[in-house]
């Protein structure tokens, strides 16, 4: 089950690296080699916070400073990564910056420094009394945040559904732009390369793929055995994958390429690639404000992890999850900046 979970959130990991390399730090013409830098630096960093905010690890001589005992890590089940929340950010950033003339890896490296100025914010909530963040940050608000964050997955996954989602949105989002400048001509047909099929968003064929595994689920759900079933998710994605790698579009173009695959260097780690740390003026109130909002996500993920794993949530154990995970959210972005990567916060 864990390994089905770590394979479910890999999408949404290499995402918001992908989207700002492949768009805004390169651009066209776009750079692949960086791109993948990009993503594995961002699965790397992942479980490295990952297992920091699970440890939930006592800070020595807290309690003589603080009066109380501090940790490192919420001690629950818990994965980070990269959210949503920072990518506008990022993006609008560092075009800003590439407008003023400044090289898109040296903004990415602005943005970087900036992101890790901004998370002691999240350390100061971190540190404060236990009645302060419960009044600053109430149940019902956190409860809210997540049944929210839940919905916007769900719409997140039928819009996925359709395939070739980011390049879509990304032609989408500049034609409003050039319309929005007086020009007239008819909308662009989006399209996204999946392997050699290069074919527009929402295509039969892409719904076909999706459908696939949705099926799968279906009918391990209706005749699995209860292994099956817990390990259902992995089992429909590798099924999905399956298909996608034996089956073509109409024109006979597969959806999968072997050759990125052959090229692609057997291994890699950090710092392969490397950008100049520095501070970006403009992206501080946003993304203080992004880390106000993951400051609610991360309470509200933890308290749903703590429901749903029957611990009780008016308890020190509770309060004392939530202080590690908030300060392991701080650190694991500070980490991240160092480790070239966006900022890592408590994945919904």
């Amino acid at each position: 089950m864990g390994l089905q979970h770590a394979f479910a959130m890999v999408g949404g990991l290499i995402t918001p690296p992908l989207v700002v390399f492949k768009f805004t730090v390169c651009g066209f013409p776009f750079c692949p080699d960086l791109q993948q830098y990009a993503i594995s630096a961002a699965l790397i960093t992942s479980g490295i916070c990952s297992i920091i905010q699970v440890a939930h690890l006592p800070i020595p001589l807290s309690e003589k400073i603080y009066g109380r005992q501090l940790y490192l890590g919420s001690g629950v089940l818990s994965v980070m990564g990269t959210s949503f929340t920072f990518l506008p950010v990022f993006e609008l950033a560092i075009r800003q910056m590439k407008s003023e003339g400044i090289e898109g890896t040296d903004a990415y490296g602005k943005m970087l420094g900036t992101s890790m100025l901004c998370c002691l914010l999240e350390v100061f909530f971190s540190l404060l009394p236990t009645r302060a963040i419960k009044r600053a940050f109430p149940p019902l608000v956190t409860s809210i945040t997540v049944m929210l964050i839940g919905v916007a997955l769900s719409g997140t996954g039928m819009k996925y559904w359709g395939g070739g989602v980011v390049c879509a949105e990304m032609v989408w989002k500049d034609h409003s732009q050039v319309v929005s400048s007086g020009a007239s001509f008819p909308p662009p047909f989006p399209s996204c390369a999946n392997g050699e099929s290069s074919m527009g968003y929402g295509s039969t064929e892409y719904i076909g793929l999706g459908f696939s595994v949705l099926m799968t689920l279906v009918v391990i759900e209706l005749f699995g055995s209860i292994f099956m079933k817990n390990c259902n998710v992995i089992i429909a994605l590798l099924i999905g994958y399956f298909v996608a790698g034996v089956s073509s579009d109409p024109d006979g173009n597969s959806y999968v390429l072997a050759d990125n695959i052959k090229n692609a260097d057997p291994i890699t780690f950090l710092w392969v690639e490397t950008f100049p740390l520095g501070v970006y003026g403009p992206a501080i109130i946003p993304l203080l404000i992004a880390y106000l909002v993951t400051t609610v996500e991360t309470i509200g993920d933890i308290t749903a992890v703590h429901e749903v794993s029957k611990l009780e949530t008016d308890t020190k154990e509770h309060t004392e999850s939530i202080q590690g995970g908030l300060l392991s959210d701080a650190i694991c972005s500070i980490l991240s900046g160092l480790f070239t990567s966006m900022p890592n916060t408590t994945f919904s």
